[in-house]
């Protein structure tokens, strides 16, 4: 091929014009793949359009060319499936998506084995955004219309958003907007919520490793009574004994389960009562979690003359939703029970 090929023996290397058109209204309606696959095969740089041709509904769409019209640029199509259901109306893509592909849009991208990503957006300025989503509808104008919503995230298996860890840990530098979620470096996740100062956010951090995470109010359940028979240890603690209790289940007044998993698998916190009963003489007890080798602090503190005393708290659980109980140094024994009202998943 010659250097100085005419512009019209050029284009005798293209499809015609209308065959063109024609490939491109496959595009449209769900044949991305194997319609611009037939256009580009044929060179390098090929019209999908013709700009010198006669406009379908606006200017001619140009692949792998600029398109000089000062006209919009629109893409004539019938759609093969109403809006509600079937694939969108532009697609792109290794595949045409079956007739109920959920989120059927204007523009739809269907990722297969060989393409595995739907649509990829990215950017290098660092204002801006590697994908815009907008819902420019009015606000919802009763307590059962729809709220406009601006992106869905959705897959057969339930919504799933998969956020990427960066390389900053902790809050990250910069201007920030309310609304921002992020995942820090060591995994932790992040969230930018106003502070009631013009233009100032701050960082809320909403799950990481030593995060608790949600808190569960359950019904108040009974996990331990050394007073009763049917726990596997029971009895006074001695002083400086320590005593490992499990809090997963209910019981009933006599210790038997009532409901298994109270708190469940999984749980890295409880909200508990601890009380002290039938005490023997002065003395304290200390709680932590089950795998805790000692503590140096205090829950409880009864003098000779109590007979009884409780007290709540907040604590780490192990993985097998275990605490563990540490009577003092004094003179004292004492029964404990323990009660649930919640835990942290």
């Amino acid at each position: 091929m010659s250097d100085n090929m005419t512009s019209t023996e050029h284009d005798t290397q293209q499809p015609a014009p209308n065959d063109r058109r024609d490939l491109l209204r496959k595009l449209a309606i769900g044949g991305a793949g194997a319609a611009a696959g037939a256009v580009l095969a044929s060179h390098g740089a090929v019209s999908a359009g013709d700009q010198g041709g006669t406009p379908v509904g606006g200017n001619a769409v140009e692949l792998g060319e600029t398109n000089t019209a000062t006209l919009a640029t629109i893409v004539d199509f019938t759609p093969a499936a109403a809006p509600s259901e079937g694939p969108s109306a532009f697609s792109a893509g290794g595949y045409v998506p079956p007739a109920n592909s959920p989120f059927p849009a204007g523009v739809g991208g269907y990722g297969d084995d060989t393409i595995p990503n739907g649509v990829h957006g990215s950017t290098t300025t660092a204002a801006g955004f590697g994908v815009v989503a907008a819902n420019l509808s009015a606000a919802a104008a009763a307590d059962t219309d729809p709220v406009p919503t601006a992106q869905a995230v959705t897959s057969p298996n339930g919504a799933h958003l998969l956020l990427l860890a960066g390389s900053v840990a902790g809050p990250t530098p910069g201007n920030h907007v309310a609304g921002e979620v992020y995942v820090d470096s060591d995994g932790t996740l992040w969230f930018t919520v106003p502070t009631g100062t013009a233009d100032e956010v701050r960082f809320v951090k909403l799950a990481g490793t030593p995060t608790a995470g949600s808190y569960h109010a359950i019904d108040p359940q009974r996990a331990y009574d050394s007073r009763q028979p049917n726990y596997a240890e029971r009895g006074l603690m001695d002083p400086n004994s320590t005593r490992v209790i499990s809090i997963a289940d209910g019981h009933s007044a006599d210790g038997t389960v009532t409901l298994a998993d109270a708190v469940p698998a999984g749980a890295t916190a409880a909200q508990i009562n601890v009380t002290a009963a039938n005490m023997t003489g002065p003395n304290f007890l200390s709680v932590a979690a089950g795998d805790t080798e000692s503590t140096e602090t205090s829950l409880l503190n009864w003098g000779p003359e109590d007979i009884q005393i409780a007290n709540s708290i907040t604590i780490p659980i192990d993985t097998e939703r275990q605490i563990k109980v540490f009577c003092g140094n004094q003179t004292g024994s004492t029964d404990v029970i323990v009660d649930v009202f919640g835990f942290y998943l």
